[in-house]
């Protein structure tokens, strides 16, 4: 079974948050049926809709990177 968090988050370090990320993510899974279906239990497992299950977890980290970083900030430390 693939590891769909870890695949999206290596896409994220890949592709940054833009539409190719998007677009690998559904090139993936539709040459791999295995895959289509390990995201569908991904998703089922983790509250997730198939048809925005990804780009919801995609933005969850996207916002706690950003919070990590106005947490840092507050505490008045600027890079």
């Amino acid at each position: 079974m693939t590891d769909i968090s870890e695949l999206l988050r290596t896409l994220l370090d890949q592709f940054s948050n833009t539409a190719e990320l998007d677009e690998e993510f559904h090139r993936l899974l539709q040459s791999d049926d295995d895959l289509a279906a390990d995201y569908k239990s991904w998703c089922r497992e983790h509250g997730y809709r198939s048809s925005t299950g990804y780009r919801d977890f995609i933005n969850e980290i996207v916002e706690s990177q950003d919070s990590i970083w106005d947490s840092y900030h507050e505490f008045g430390n600027d890079i």
